[in-house]
């Protein structure tokens, strides 16, 4: 598959490559997203040592150093540690030097990062060097260099978190591989978010349509993604995932609330917190969401969801079960995940119209459809700019949307709509509409959805 949109990353490293000096580059993110592709393009051409850690006995890994040299340089000096290798770089050979899944040290030789570090205070004002370090374990990664007692704290001059491609770049690649229907190109965003990885299996199927490739990526024998969700946590978060896979699956079952997940996990509050804050913001692989105009860090209403699509998708249609799911299975999670989608898409679409968006989500609670009559009503979309209000229905069905559901959102955003600024009303499906756009009304369907 070809290189798609890292150009913002690329430019970084080559600029820390141009500039005089000593540079230290530190690319984390999650697995499966591309760290050492990136890091394949940049050095494509330049004369760099380029090493994949693996855990194994340190004489092995400086076996790797001394292969890595005789293929970029000819020769191989021989070493017996890792220390010896890098200082061999830092003192003779590389100028650029570039250590991908770099945790791994930890499991070789506990010392590493010390011993780096005092090779990097040794000589980062004396030499023209650039090392980049890349990780997938966002935490460990975190306790590396950003923690105030990390071996490598303050070190780095340069640090990129790198994000999964957007919405747009994977419309690009589907059109690439020949997915060229809006709703199969919507439902495998839903499926695989924006991973580099997974487009990359899709690619190599010969038969690309939506269900036979989830049956051949999840379900068939030896399918690469039938273990996907406990290999991803097995390998982010070592023996503690364990903990984290329950949290998981307590929220994959609905329970969605602190005290919820704590009393189905069997975890108190105080001790659960931690591991919510690690998905939530160290690994991003779950979101909270509180009903809008509410504070997020004030409100008891906040709802707890697995943001990432494919654990989500795993854990909602590949877990526990022996077979594909149905497609009306397919289409009750991908309805889920659309909504989640609307959202970001009409961020992202008010903001190129120019629009500043101050804050967006949905909304929750009580609408009173009648005198005295009340509703638990939905509001899948609530994006508010500097000048408007804009409220959202999704519809995920074969069936058009027509003015029933364009009458039920007006009555719905009462609630919500409580504000001097003008209120546009958004609908999304799947399938197209009865009716037209109107002054304060926008419709999305599928194709201009991926169109946009």
């Amino acid at each position: 598959m070809k290189f798609y949109n890292r150009e913002k990353e690329l430019e970084l490293l080559e600029k820390a490559w141009r500039s005089r000096g000593a540079d230290f580059v530190v690319i984390s993110g999650r697995r499966r997203v591309g760290k050492s592709r990136l890091i394949e393009e940049f050095t494509e051409g330049k004369n760099a040592v380029n090493v994949l850690v693996v855990p194994k006995e340190e004489k092995q890994v400086a076996k790797d150093f001394e292969e890595e040299i005789r293929r970029r340089f000819g020769y191989s000096p021989s070493f017996s540690s890792f220390r010896e290798a890098m200082e061999y770089l830092f003192e003779k050979e590389a100028a650029l030097i570039c250590l991908d899944e770099f945790p791994n040290v930890l499991a070789v030789n506990s010392a590493i990062p010390y011993e780096l570090q005092r090779l990097w205070d040794k000589h980062k004002d004396s030499k023209d060097i650039l090392l980049i370090l890349s990780g997938s374990y966002v935490g460990l990664m975190n306790r590396l260099f950003a923690a105030k007692k990390a071996p490598l704290f303050n070190r780095a001059t340069n640090t990129v978190n790198l994000q999964q491609f957007s919405f747009k770049t994977v419309i690009e690649i589907l059109n690439d591989l020949g997915v060229s229907v809006p709703s199969e190109q919507v439902s495998f965003y839903c499926v695989f978010g924006g991973v580099p990885y997974y487009y990359l299996l899709l690619e190599k199927l010969e038969d690309r349509s939506f269900e036979n490739a989830l049956v051949s990526l999840f379900f068939d024998v030896g399918a690469q993604l039938m273990d996907e969700g406990e290999n991803i946590l097995k390998q982010e978060f070592g023996n503690a995932y364990v903990k984290y896979y329950a949290i998981l699956e307590a929220i994959h079952a609905g329970h969605v609330a602190m005290n919820e997940i704590s009393q189905e996990v069997g975890v108190r509050s105080t001790t659960l917190a931690k591991y919510m804050k690690a998905l939530q913001h160290d690994f991003r692989i779950i979101g909270r969401i509180v009903p809008f105009g509410e504070n997020p860090l004030r409100s008891k209403k906040g709802l707890y969801f697995i943001q990432d699509n494919t654990l989500s998708f795993w854990f909602s249609q590949v877990y526990g079960k022996r077979a594909a799911s149905s497609k009306d299975e397919y289409n009750s999670f991908i309805s889920r995940r659309f909504e989640i989608l609307c959202r970001e898409f009409l961020t992202v679409y008010l903001e190129k119209k120019g629009e500043r968006v101050v804050r967006a989500g949905r909304w929750w609670g009580s609408v009173e459809v009648e005198k005295g009559k009340f509703e638990q009503r939905d509001i899948d979309v609530v994006v508010e700019t500097e000048k408007t209000l804009y409220v959202g229905e999704c519809k995920w069905t074969e069936k058009k949307v027509g003015e029933t559901e364009l009458s039920r959102l007006r009555a719905s955003s009462k609630r919500v709509a409580k504000t001097k600024k003008p209120v546009k009303f958004v609908l999304f499906s799947r399938s197209g509409f009865t009716f037209s756009e109107s002054d304060n009304v926008l419709l999305f369907d599928a194709g201009r959805i991926v169109r946009e």
